[in-house]
């Protein structure tokens, strides 16, 4: 099943997942460089035959969209990897032909539906739904949609991108630079508020304008990560950054005051590449956190 409920929210919230890709993806050393066998075989993680497959060596990774419903619109977070993307130097990326947009449909969601899209970062795997090849044109795939970019993270990569056009994937030109031709970017702040309940909240590291999305309904909160963690085992290890994160300082910051300010809240964290649940709340305990579905 590739669009599932994530998590129930009192009021006015219905959040769902939007699955492109689950299974063993890396082994943990290639995405965590801290995570030698040594030591990742000592995390709970390991044990765990959702997140660790061990015949294969390698973590259990999802790669999906959010989409959250409220009283007033649809946002859809993050649009994962996309279709006839130019990506060889990552084979699952590459030239995918897969059926995001009709398990949105069967979700009971047409393109047309779509009022937000938001990307936590722009990273290749988070906006390549952004658009669509059509008549060898890439356009936006959601045709009313506003795409909401934080103004740090455009910055950044337009910078990046003028100095080294191939980095990233070239995704830039594929699944960001059409959305301003379109005239359908709008580029806010990194406190930006979708609407009473919705809002952003920086989380700088992974990227320099990484930010979270936060959902709260009378005390019921929610935050729709992105890749402020990437992986089940961060939670045992908040220092273990990823390789692909531009701070690693500022990373392991990020990801310690999320775990400090949501334990033993209640509160429910939705991650951009956890393997089902993927939604989880985190608990505190002797010797750091732990989470629960």
């Amino acid at each position: 099943m590739t669009s599932e409920r994530v998590v129930a929210l009192p009021g006015p919230f219905k959040i769902q997942k939007v699955v492109e890709f689950e299974g063993p993806h890396h082994a943990p050393d290639f995405i965590f460089p801290d995570a030698t066998p040594e030591r990742f075989s000592a995390t709970r993680a390991a044990g765990d035959p959702r997140l660790f497959d061990r015949e294969s060596g390698k973590l259990v990774l999802s790669y999906h969209g959010i989409l959250v419903t409220t009283e007033r619109s649809r946002i859809l977070i993050d649009t994962c990897m996309g279709n006839d993307k130019h990506r060889p130097r990552n084979p699952l990326w590459h030239m995918r032909s897969g059926p995001f947009v009709q398990d949105l449909a069967a979700s009971g969601v047409k393109l047309s539906d779509i009022d937000y899209v938001f990307c936590t970062h722009l990273h290749g795997d988070h906006v390549g739904w952004n658009t669509r090849l059509v008549d060898g044109r890439w356009v936006p795939t959601f045709p009313r949609a506003k795409y909401l970019f934080a103004r740090k993270e455009i910055e950044h990569w337009q910078a990046t991108v003028a100095v080294d056009p191939e980095v990233n994937h070239r995704s830039w030109d594929d699944s960001v630079a059409p959305i301003f031709a379109a005239g359908q970017a709008v580029l806010v702040d990194e406190h930006h508020e979708f609407e009473p309940g919705v809002r952003l909240v920086p989380a700088p590291g992974h990227t320099p304008g990484n930010v979270m999305v936060r959902l709260e309904h009378k005390g019921q909160v929610a935050y729709v990560i992105g890749d402020t963690m990437h992986h089940p085992v961060q939670i045992e290890r908040p220092e273990w950054s990823s390789k692909f994160c531009w701070d690693r300082t500022q990373s392991t910051q990020a990801r310690k005051s999320l775990l400090e300010s949501t334990a033993d809240t209640g509160a429910w964290i939705i991650p951009a590449h956890f393997p089902t649940p993927t939604a989880l709340r985190i608990e505190s305990h002797a010797h750091g956190f732990k989470s629960r579905g």
